[in-house]
């Protein structure tokens, strides 16, 4: 079938590439959403699928025809030599999660090709989309200057497509109200560590999408949280003694 391959967590990067597949690009998508048993917002991912679809089909209902049954991957994976390799390379340079390897994996494994990831844009130095918009996407082999460093983050990353890394998260704000979608994108999720089924504020996930501007989707009290964990973090890193003489 002629669809497009998603990895969709729920989560707000890739419900927006949902929509923009089905609502205007009027295309067929394979959702993917990988398991981990492990994962503390597990429960919350899978009822968030679930809200989302039943949002989209009640909205949409024409276009709610777009979405193929989710794909629930839950099998394990070992990863091969090569793949942990590059994965530690690539690590020397960024922080690279464990996911990555996974994923690549299982791709090769299925052999598919051409998966979407939802990356939003990022202009931090040391996130993993603006390596990889600077060492990869933007770049080939014949005309890179450092082919050692293209060939290992071609071995993780040749399975996927970023469709949405030239796309902050702000700028899909707008986007969604523009064309009001914002029934939709409320109910997306991202924190790692729910409470009582509320993003918690303080969590990696958290606190990115406080610094993206985009805090006002966390409760206010655990919102603060985040920031006191911002400022504080950041009074620390320029507090600590010199240990140059």
């Amino acid at each position: 079938m002629n669809s497009i391959n998603l990895l969709w967590t729920s989560g707000w990067d890739s419900t927006f590439r949902l929509l923009q597949i089905i609502l205007i690009e009027k295309k067929t998508v394979q959702p993917i959403y990988i398991i981990d048993k492990t994962r503390k917002s597990l429960k919350v991912e899978l009822e968030r699928i679930e809200l989302i679809k039943g949002k989209i089909k009640q909205l949409y209902p024409e276009s709610y025809q777009y979405i193929l049954p989710v794909w629930y991957v839950d099998e394990e994976i070992t990863i091969n030599n090569e793949i942990a390799e590059s994965s530690k390379y690539i690590n020397s340079f960024i922080r690279l999660g464990k996911q990555y390897s996974w994923l690549a994996q299982f791709c090769k494994n299925h052999k598919l090709n051409n998966i979407e990831i939802s990356n939003d844009k990022n202009l931090n130095k040391n996130s993993l989309t603006y390596f990889l918009m600077n060492n990869y996407i933007e770049t080939n082999y014949e005309s890179t200057t450092n082919k050692e460093k293209y060939n290992h983050t071609h071995t993780v990353f040749q399975y996927f497509s970023f469709p949405v890394a030239k796309i902050s998260k702000r700028e899909m704000l707008h986007i969604t109200r523009d064309n009001k979608w914002d029934a939709i994108m409320n109910l997306t999720w991202f924190c790692h560590k729910p409470k009582n089924k509320k993003p918690c504020g303080r969590c990696v996930p958290c606190i990115n999408v406080i610094k993206k501007g985009m805090g006002f989707r966390i409760p206010f009290f655990n919102r603060l949280r985040g920031y006191f964990k911002i400022h504080v973090k950041h009074r620390l890193k320029f507090s600590k003694p010199s240990t140059t003489n």
